[in-house]
Parts: C-alpha cells; structure tokens; sequence
C-alpha cells in the first residue's frame, strides 16, 4: 500500500513543480528583454510625432 503512494504523490509534486517553474521561466525571460535588450534601442516613439518636429523646423 505504501508503494501506490509514493507514486501517486511523486506526480503531484512534479505538477507542483512545473506550476511553479514554468512562470519563473517566463518571468526571467520577459526581465531579461525589459532590462536588457530595450534599454539598446532606446523608447518607442510614434511615426506622428517624428513628423510634426521635421514639419516645425522648416
């Protein structure tokens, strides 16, 4: 009896697990790009806003 436990408890602690571990991924990763990679390229700016300051200094 104490055998069927033990495998039944070995999968819920491996979907604990992954529950866990996924998000943890995702989160570095997304931190990665944030504090990483965008400060590289500078904020976004919209295509509008570009154009209004060339139409001003002419």
């Amino acid at each position: 009896m104490d055998l069927i436990a033990a495998v039944v408890w070995h999968w819920w602690i491996a979907l604990l697990l992954v529950i866990g571990t996924v998000p943890l991924v995702i989160a570095t990763i997304v931190g990665y790009f944030t504090k990483v990679v965008a400060p590289r390229y500078g904020p976004r700016r919209p295509r509008d806003s570009n154009a209004q300051s060339s139409d001003e200094s002419s």
